[in-house]
């Protein structure tokens, strides 16, 4: 379909008419002589019958009045169609309600009549009215030659994925994909392509998806009616999209682009799975590792209003992709911009042995008639990533790292903690026990004393707002501005169950110990040597004898065991 816009030239020429094609001959691909004619036009809303000697005049009246035309069509990337169907849409009579300069201005770019040939049709009065002749979507595209080149190489790429369908090799063409699916740099590490070859399957997408208290939990903060004005409109980035699930929770939410990335060749089910759903005009999926991506996304630095990721591990840092959402964050996100989650925490409590604690070492106790206790050499020196009950955890729970992520350097955190548990029974203390909390704040740079306690209870298919829609259906706008709505979640044995469940670090030397009893000692957490992203933590710790018998020695025991989380 050609353009239906004009732009209209007049060839400023002395001689007479007759002679226009000798000057066209002599000047051929010389576009000198040609100037923009001064097209008359009429004020961009219908209630205001001013008239102007040029376009530029309506606009610059139109800006006067808070409707900022070409900033507009700049923001939502329109393209010339829709341009044309956005003025005739403010200016058809049928329009209801009545567009107001503050109402256009307010448009996220995903409204119905922006599709709807027949906004293309004439408004009666207008048909030769200048502003139709200004072609301000090929002027948002020329002042980013960027964007402009990275448009046109995406439409390269989806021309040759559709030819590619057609003969059968849309696998192969998948995987040369420059703006979705290039192949990770060579300088990648083995560790980093055995990692990212890890999430290639769908078992471990699933998992996590069904995860509710983790999906449930993005789902809600993205798609709350109270943060509509977080991400309606705006440009968010999802590091380590996966199967592009949270990628579509922000297109449902009103996005007006997403940059979905990730360098597992997972990318390639994750722009499949965006295009099913109607958003591919929305997300935007990238195959590469973070830090490796900086030309493909170099328009958008310092643009990402929203960025999302999900991006905790096992015991939180385990696999250390935390680094590269950290890099994304100085890179591109805006000074004022939202990390969604925007705070973690980790924790550690005693705990006693209620059946699972324990259980890998009772396994070679008994293996169907035999003994086998070397199978447990090494066992003590491995932490394990199990399901704990509630009644196993006999004491309270001592902070052992905060990570403010709108702060924290670029790099993996390692850390050093103190730490001060009281027994709350008497019992048997088997080993200790870890998890995380997370936090989902609307607002920027927020301490962590201002937010509100962690939820346990898990958030309900029926607390997130447009769960029910499906497809490319976006959520309604808000009736009214809000200060946002936070969202938490937890991982400890007194929440429901999560995909990550909890961290036990089991005691070679079990602690009998009675209520009120303190251990205190201090645990610290590197990335091991051996592989950057697996963990090497030491647990320093003793029993405090502060409530010996009057008289009595103190003797002052100091134990250290060193784990690996792998």
């Amino acid at each position: 379909m050609e353009s239906v816009t004009t732009s209209a030239r007049m060839l400023n020429t002395t001689g007479p008419e007759n002679d226009a094609d000798e000057v066209w001959a002599e000047e051929d691909d010389n576009f000198d002589g040609w100037e923009e004619a001064q097209v008359p036009s009429r004020a961009l809303f219908p209630d205001d019958s001013t008239s102007f000697e040029s376009a530029e005049q309506a606009l610059e009246h139109a800006k006067a009045q808070g409707c900022d035309l070409r900033a507009l069509v700049t923001r939502l990337q329109l393209d010339s169609f829709q341009v044309l169907r956005l003025i005739n849409y403010i200016r058809r009579p049928s329009t209801s309600p009545r567009p107001t300069p503050a109402s256009v201005m307010a448009l996220t770019g995903h409204e119905a009549f922006l599709q709807d040939d027949k906004e293309l049709q004439p408004v009666s009065g207008y048909e030769e009215d200048g502003l139709l002749q200004l072609d301000l979507a090929d002027e948002s595209t020329n002042d980013d030659p960027a964007a402009e080149l990275q448009m046109l190489r995406q439409a390269y790429n989806e021309l040759r994925r559709q030819y590619a369908e057609r003969i059968g090799i849309t696998s192969d063409v998948a995987q040369q994909d420059t703006s979705a699916t290039a192949a990770p740099s060579s300088a990648s590490r083995n560790v980093d392509a055995q990692y990212f070859e890890s999430y290639a399957g769908h078992d471990i997408h699933q998992t996590m998806i069904a995860d509710s208290v983790r999906t449930l939990s993005y789902a809600k903060f993205l798609l709350s009616p109270e943060n509509a004005h977080l991400l309606r409109g705006k440009t968010v980035m999802d590091v380590g999209c996966g199967s592009g699930i949270l990628s579509l929770f922000c297109a449902r939410a009103g996005a007006k682009q997403v940059l979905a990335i990730d360098a597992s060749p997972v990318a390639a089910r994750a722009e499949a799975n965006v295009r099913e759903n109607g958003f591919s005009h929305v997300v935007r999926v990238y195959r590469g590792k973070m830090e490796e991506l900086d030309t493909q996304l170099a328009s958008y630095v310092g643009q990402v209003d929203v960025l999302v990721s999900e991006w905790m591990g096992y015991f939180l840092l385990y696999e250390s992709m935390l680094p590269s959402v950290l890099y994304a964050r100085d890179r591109y996100l805006r000074p004022e911009g939202i990390l969604a989650p925007s705070h973690s925490r980790m924790l550690l409590a005693a705990a006693t042995d209620c059946g699972v604690l324990c259980e890998r070492q009772r396994f070679w106790q008994d293996v169907y008639g035999f003994r086998m206790p070397s199978m447990t050499e090494g066992l003590m020196d491995e932490a394990a990533t199990e399901e704990v009950e509630a009644e196993a955890i006999v004491s309270d729970a001592a902070t052992i790292c905060d990570l403010p992520l709108e702060t924290l350097p670029v790099k993996q955190p390692e850390f050093v903690s103190p730490f001060r548990v009281t027994v709350q029974r008497d019992c048997t203390v088997h080993g200790f026990v870890s998890w995380f909390d997370t936090w989902f704040a609307p607002s920027p740079r927020l301490p962590f004393d201002a937010l509100p306690p962690v939820t346990v209870s898990p958030v309900q298919p029926s607390d997130v707002h447009g769960l029910t829609l499906h497809g490319s259906q976006v959520v309604a706008p808000p009736n009214s501005a809000s200060q946002g709505e936070v969202v938490s979640f937890t991982t400890s044995p007194f929440g429901k169950q999560t995909h990550w469940k909890q961290t036990i670090f089991l005691l070679k030397t079990p602690i009998d110990a009675k209520q009120g009893t303190t251990i205190q000692g201090e645990i610290r957490v590197v990335a091991a040597q051996s592989n950057e992203r697996e963990l090497d933590v030491e647990l320093h710790y003793g029993v405090d004898e502060d409530k010996r018998p009057a008289g009595e020695k103190r003797v002052a025991t100091r134990m250290i065991q060193v784990y690996s989380v792998r």
